[in-house]
C-alpha cells in the first residue's frame, strides 16, 4: 500500500485481529484495557483513529521501523496487522473510527499464493465514507452535477446532501447514463463513477455532499 496514494473517501473501517497471533492479541489487550476504547460486542471494539495511531507508535515502534526498512518484494516476511493498520492510517487522512473484531479461530494464514507468488491477504472493510463534489468538480461542473442528481431522483429540490449506499448510487447513475448518454453528462457522471468504483465491493454507506456551504 503506497503512502503516496491518499484515500480521502474512507471514514470508518472494519478489521479483524486474531486471538492466536501474538501481535494481534497484544494490540487487542492494549485496546480493551483502555477506557477510551468502546466495547461494541463480546469480541468487538471501536477505537478512534488518533488513539490507534498513538498505540502503534508507543507500543509497536520497532515493528513499524522494521517493515519500513524492507523492500516491497520481501514485505510479506515482515507484514503483520501493525503494518496494515499503520499504512491505513497514513493513506486514509479522513479515517476516524476503526471497528476491531477478535477472531478466535486457531487456523488462519495471511500469506497466500497467487500465480506461485507469495502475497498477503488482509481484509480491511470500508463501512462508511464521504464524497464532497466540490473536491472533484469546479463550480460549473458542480452545478451541473447537482442538476443531474436531482433528475436521477437522488436529491430533492434545494437538498444538498444525501446518505446512500455506494452500490445503489452507482446503479442509479448507470441507469440514468444509459438513458441520457450525452458527452457532457458522460463527463460528469464518469468522474463520480470512477471515483467510487474502488469502494463498490464493500458497498459502504456514503455521505454525499453537493454544496460547499452544506459541508459540516
Amino acid at each position: 500500500m503506497s503512502t503516496e496514494l491518499k484515500d480521502r473517501f474512507t471514514e470508518i473501517v472494519d478489521i479483524t485481529l486474531y486471538k492466536y497471533n501474538s501481535i494481534d492479541l497484544k494490540l487487542w489487550g492494549i485496546m480493551s484495557r483502555d477506557s477510551g476504547v468502546r466495547k461494541v460486542g463480546d469480541d468487538a471494539l471501536l477505537i478512534h483513529a488518533k488513539k490507534l495511531n498513538s498505540f502503534l507508535l508507543k507500543y509497536f515502534r520497532a515493528d513499524i521501523n522494521r517493515f519500513q526498512s524492507v523492500s516491497d518484494v520481501t514485505i510479506h516476511k515482515e507484514a503483520t496487522s501493525i503494518y496494515f493498520l499503520y499504512q491505513s492510517l497514513q493513506t486514509m487522512p479522513n479515517l476516524t473510527w476503526i471497528k476491531c473484531n477478535l477472531n478466535k479461530n486457531s487456523s488462519y494464514n495471511r500469506i497466500v499464493n497467487v500465480d506461485q507468488i507469495k502475497t498477503i491477504k488482509y481484509s480491511i472493510k470500508i463501512l462508511r465514507g464521504s464524497l464532497r463534489l466540490f473536491d472533484i468538480f469546479n463550480e460549473y461542473e458542480m452545478e451541473l452535477a447537482n442538476k443531474i442528481l436531482a433528475k436521477c431522483g437522488l436529491l430533492e429540490e434545494d437538498e444538498h446532501y444525501v446518505v446512500i449506499k455506494v452500490k445503489k448510487f452507482l446503479n442509479i447513475l448507470d441507469v440514468y447514463l444509459s438513458e441520457n448518454n450525452t458527452a457532457e453528462l458522460f463527463t460528469i457522471l464518469n468522474v463520480m463513477i470512477h471515483t467510487l468504483e474502488p469502494y463498490e465491493p464493500d458497498d459502504p454507506e456514503m455521505y454525499l455532499i453537493t454544496d460547499r456551504k452544506s459541508d459540516i
